[in-house]
């Protein structure tokens, strides 16, 4: 995708020194926010919406990750989400998916390469 189409998310910098960020996001005609963190060293991005009562992962708390540090959480009921597949692990909604945002870097900058997705802020 060529960079003027790329939609800017945030910097590697600004990635390291957060344990997570969020960006107001419109994602298919809905506005939304989109969740970005750094897994193992590689950042991912969701839709920041949880399947099961649809409400953002971090509603209750601010954080995303469970106590261990290995899975996506979402605060309001605990459901827990492979982060780098996005793949739900609780069993009443073992299988489905958060949405993931692809992202591309260029020079040190995290842009979203959604055609479907726009900025809000």
């Amino acid at each position: 995708m060529a960079i003027d189409k790329l939609k800017p998310a945030c910097t590697r910098r600004e990635l390291s020194e957060a344990s997570y960020l969020t960006r107001n996001i419109v994602f298919k005609k809905l506005p939304t926010s989109a969740i970005i963190f750094a897994f193992e060293g590689i950042a991912y991005a969701y839709v920041n919406h949880c399947m099961h009562m649809h409400r953002p992962l971090n509603c209750e708390q601010d954080a995303i990750f469970d106590d261990t540090g290995q899975y996506l959480r979402c605060s309001m009921h605990g459901f827990i989400f492979d982060p780098k597949t996005g793949e739900c692990q609780s069993p009443v909604c073992k299988g489905q998916r958060l949405q993931a945002l692809r992202l591309e870097e260029v020079d040190d900058t995290l842009y979203f390469a959604e055609k479907h997705l726009t900025l809000t802020d």
